[in-house]
């Protein structure tokens, strides 16, 4: 798929939490570098540099950390009910916010 700017657009799989965004090859490809080679989505970012400047650890412990939060929060109901707000929040954000090229 190509955006209206030429770019080569792609749908990315969260390798933490399974969630999907369409993506320019060049942000995934950039968002790979910085987390090891795994494409994370922008609320897992987020996640991951919140551990990193609580906790003062690179960025694999922080995936790590992460991780096992996820882990937790999918044994908990309650938890998984707020993730599932959340990622519903972002997708309705991002599917009514204006593209680029209609700015």
């Amino acid at each position: 798929m190509a955006a209206g700017n030429g770019e080569v657009v792609k749908v990315a799989e969260c390798g933490c939490c399974g969630m999907w965004e369409e993506c320019t090859v060049e942000y995934i490809g950039w968002v790979k570098e910085q987390f090891g080679g795994v494409w994370v989505c922008g609320l897992c970012t987020e996640a991951i540099k919140d551990e990193q400047a609580r906790l003062g650890v690179g960025v694999e412990a922080a995936m790590m950390v992460h991780a096992k939060f996820r882990q937790v929060a999918s044994i908990d109901p309650t938890v998984r009910i707020a993730l599932s707000l959340l990622h519903f929040f972002k997708k309705m954000i991002s599917s009514s916010a204006p593209s680029p090229a209609k700015l």
